[in-house]
């Protein structure tokens, strides 16, 4: 496994769903994100790697010369080594809003894990501040993104 794997399994699905990424709203990625989860486990993308979460992140503010307030919608598959190492690989859709209605707002990260149920989990995420002041506008942009850490 490695990010790059996570990736493509995420892009395969997109392609087959006929999913025009940057045509995206949060709560079409959400869903996006949540339908990829549940139509093809973990086990499906890395037969070895059994800890596999949606997470949801906001916060923080993008750098360079473009910038914007993020909102990621991400799945973090964990590979546990047999030396005991865990390394963290992530895919999913970043969006990234206007930052002038965003100054104010806390920066915020749940996962599916967190919550006893996948309907939970989304239910939380749509009723997070950055979630019900986005929900209804257009993304400045979107893109899918990898990473994996230690």
């Amino acid at each position: 496994m490695n990010s790059y794997v996570l990736l493509a399994a995420l892009q395969r699905y997109l392609d087959q769903r006929k999913v025009v990424v940057d045509r995206l709203n949060l709560g079409s990625a959400v869903a996006v994100m949540t339908d990829w989860y549940q139509d093809i486990p973990v086990g499906k993308i890395d037969p070895d790697s059994t800890l596999d979460a949606l997470v949801c992140r906001y916060g923080g503010w993008s750098e360079g010369c473009a910038t914007g307030f993020k909102i990621s919608m991400l799945r973090r598959v964990t590979e546990v080594r047999s030396t005991g190492v865990r390394t963290e690989w992530f895919a999913g859709m970043t969006l990234m809003f206007d930052p002038s209605r965003y100054a104010e707002m806390e920066a915020f990260s749940t996962s599916s894990m967190d919550w006893p149920s996948l309907e939970e989990f989304v239910r939380a995420v749509q009723a997070s501040t950055a979630y019900k002041v986005s929900e209804a506008v257009a993304p400045m942009s979107v893109m899918t993104e990898s990473g994996g850490f230690r």
